[in-house]
């Protein structure tokens, strides 16, 4: 069974890899470069429901999507190629294509998007972004 931290180190890879101008963490950074995706297990990040009976393991995490506001425009346009479902940026597509995240025993899916056009400033940068649901089934045996 995949540990948490090599879920992590694997959808950042997979992201990364997938979007070369996308700059990928799997920790939070003092300083973000920009564009980026920040991969954090969710607030709910597991379920376990299903552990005992030794079934599938359900992680979740929250793929948080920084892009710069200093041209709103641009900024908005930017983050709508990342969330969308479809093209060469599309973070949900790079999944789709590599579900298993290079795992041999994980299914992964964006499930959906929360907080779009989320607004802060962080590192005297302003930020524009949102956060992408993404769940990953694990094998529950280990």
């Amino acid at each position: 069974m995949s540990s948490l931290a090599q879920i992590r180190d694997a959808i950042k890879a997979t992201v990364g890899a997938s979007i070369p101008s996308l700059f990928a963490y799997d920790t939070v950074p003092g300083s973000p470069n920009l564009p980026a995706v920040v991969v954090m297990p969710a607030e709910d990040a597991a379920d376990f429901q299903v552990a005992m009976g030794r079934g599938l393991d359900t992680w979740t995490f929250d793929l948080f999507v920084l892009c710069s506001y200093a041209e709103a425009g641009l900024g908005q346009d930017a983050l709508d190629s990342y969330i969308t479902c479809a093209g060469d940026s599309s973070i949900r597509e790079a999944i789709f294509n590599a579900k298993t995240l290079g795992l041999a025993d994980c299914s992964a899916h964006v499930a959906s998007v929360r907080h779009y056009g989320s607004r802060f400033a962080a590192a005297s940068i302003d930020h524009v972004g949102a956060v992408l649901r993404l769940v990953v089934l694990t094998s529950g045996t280990g």
